[in-house]
């Protein structure tokens, strides 16, 4: 069956995984939590490729069900957890438990969307992909696992992948050509994950093991190899039927995400956003011909952005070390955020060679949500590609900014420490991503970059990146646009190439309500502090706003407005 890996069904599954749920302010959200806490820990035994992919590995030695039988099961379990829910009588309960069950119902809607589309039948490339980033999630996060105990799983989870595929593929009975041409790229990863990754790092097993590792290895590769044969045999006469449709769109946006706004009025804001960003980057161009400088040549640029990244694998590690040092202290002096005490680090390490074909550039990983892990781990590959030749200190600091301290990393792991079950594990992926970008502007303007064009340019770029992206998440989907049309305006819009422009537009017609999460998150934000400001005039602290914004948990920003104007 699909599984629907966005922040959207994560955030569904999430909101309450505890064992035991806490005692709550009121009889009726006691009842609540207890409730959301039972059912999602049988979600997740029934999901057990979604529990790897959120770091509880209990489950790993299992694909679970496939097919019909999938499907089947989780209808029953959104049904139960919808019966369950509505016979709690509320009454009585506060503001704080009365969102929650609106967050709690927010997530049902989600769910009975990703059943409604998996019905339909249209992404025949969902399947394969869905295997790959179990196997690569287990990849990444091997780390602290038994060695044998994992290798038992990951075998397990091979010798099941063939069964496992040919009962999913039952259910792709309306397959979509855009849907094809990406599940074929995505097929061929998820082959090189099991050629290159796990036979790479398969050198350490016993003769024995080994052998049962390569039968079931290739077993899972002839199937995948079947699958992607299929899909390039046929998706050129498959339809266009990606688009969800004006009012299924709309729907979306009040019933799972929670904000006010409509498919033109998020198209507007999208357009709004690339209207600024090209004058930003217009802006910047201008002052850089002004003083000499060329920020369009990678290599000239990047002597004006703090200079490259150390050719010596030892220097490059501490330059990236250094980054991370950079921005706490920033984060601090500039009283952006208050870092917890309890916050793990960001560990630079060198990015392993079986993961090299993978991840080619840095990364930061933080750990998943409910992986035992405190730190995150900062991949850096022991010689940049050439590829990224431009990727000078701003850039790095561009980088461990919006993904580690103070964004993403900073962001869930106070999430990670709620109080409130629900919103420990919330992860509204409009709120992470609009923190991430809030706080990167916030770092600027306290002067992170100092009077270096190359990352002012930068921001503006991907900030135009972003704003192309809301445009083409709403007249995608709704049908407004048609595909080709939407790659000629991204190229022109985003000011990329041809290619980059089609991956784009391929990437946001599969998966409707993320393209816009960027910009319509930082909109909200933005609309919020104006709010607390003109209520508290002088008495406005940003550092104390920004505490309490990410004291509510990472869900939808209209609850957290709510809920902080109701102080």
């Amino acid at each position: 069956m699909k599984l629907r890996f966005s922040a959207r069904l994560i955030a569904a599954v999430l909101l309450c995984v505890v064992a035991r749920a806490p005692a709550s302010a009121t009889p009726a959200g006691d009842a609540l939590h207890r409730t959301y806490a039972r059912e999602v820990e049988a979600f997740l035994r029934d999901q057990p490729m979604l529990a790897t992919i959120l770091g509880d590995d209990r489950y790993d030695g299992s694909l679970g069900l496939s097919g019909a039988a999938a499907l089947a099961q989780l209808q029953t379990d959104v049904r139960r957890l919808e019966r369950e829910i509505d016979a709690i009588d509320m009454r009585g309960a506060t503001l704080r438990e009365r969102d929650d069950l609106a967050l709690i119902r927010a997530n049902i809607a989600s769910q009975q969307r990703g059943i409604a589309q998996t019905m339909e039948g249209k992404d025949a490339g969902a399947p394969p992909f869905t295997f790959a980033v179990t196997i690569f999630t287990m990849v990444l996060n091997r780390g602290g696992q038994d060695s044998g105990t994992w290798w038992d799983h990951v075998i397990a989870r091979l010798e099941q992948a063939p069964a496992w595929l040919t009962a999913a593929r039952g259910l792709v009975t309306h397959p979509g050509r855009v849907q094809g041409e990406v599940g074929s790229q995505r097929t061929a990863f998820a082959t090189s994950m099991l050629t290159t990754v796990l036979t790479g790092m398969a050198t350490e097993l016993s003769p024995e093991k080994r052998t049962r590792f390569e039968h079931a290895r290739d077993g899972a590769v002839a199937a995948l190899s079947d699958w992607k044969k299929w899909l390039d045999a046929n998706d050129a006469s498959w339809p266009a039927n990606y688009a969800m449709g004006r009012a299924a769109y709309d729907r979306m946006l009040k019933d799972e995400y929670l904000v006010p706004y409509d498919a033109p009025g998020i198209a507007a804001l999208g357009e709004g956003a690339l209207k600024d960003a090209i004058a930003d980057e217009s802006d910047a161009l201008a002052d850089a011909t002004a003083r000499n400088i060329n920020l369009v040549d990678p290599v000239l640029a990047t002597a004006q952005g703090g200079g490259a990244v150390p050719a010596t694998k030892d220097a490059a590690f501490a330059f990236f070390s250094q980054s991370v040092e950079a921005l706490t202290r920033f984060t601090r002096e500039k009283h952006i955020v208050t870092i917890p005490p309890y916050m793990g680090t960001v560990k630079v390490v060198e990015t392993p060679a079986f993961l090299l074909p993978l991840i080619a550039g840095p990364l930061v990983n933080a750990p998943p949500l409910l992986a035992p892990a405190q730190y995150a781990l900062y991949f850096v590959p022991p010689v940049l590609p050439a590829t990224l030749v431009d990727f000078d200190w701003d850039r790095v600091l561009l980088t461990t900014g919006h993904d580690g301290l103070p964004g993403h990393f900073l962001q869930l792991s106070i999430a990670k420490r709620n109080p409130d079950p629900v919103r420990r594990y919330g992860l509204d992926f409009v709120f992470a991503e609009g923190w991430a970008l809030y706080v990167s502007r916030l770092l600027q303007g306290s002067g992170l970059y100092g009077s270096d064009l190359d990352g002012r340019y930068a921001i503006a770029q991907f900030a135009r990146l972003r704003a192309a992206r809301t445009v083409v998440d709403a007249r995608l989907a709704t049908g407004e646009w048609g595909f080709d049309r939407a790659v000629t305006w991204f190229r022109e819009a985003a000011g990329v190439d041809g290619d980059t422009a089609k991956s784009e537009v391929s990437r946001w017609a599969l998966a409707p309500g993320q393209g816009f999460a960027d910009v319509l998150g930082v909109a909200q934000i933005d609309d919020l502090v104006a709010k607390v400001r003109a209520r508290k005039g002088t008495r406005f602290n940003l550092q104390a706003f920004d505490d309490d914004l990410l004291a509510h948990g990472t869900v939808p920003i209209s609850i957290v407005t709510r809920e902080i104007l109701a102080e």
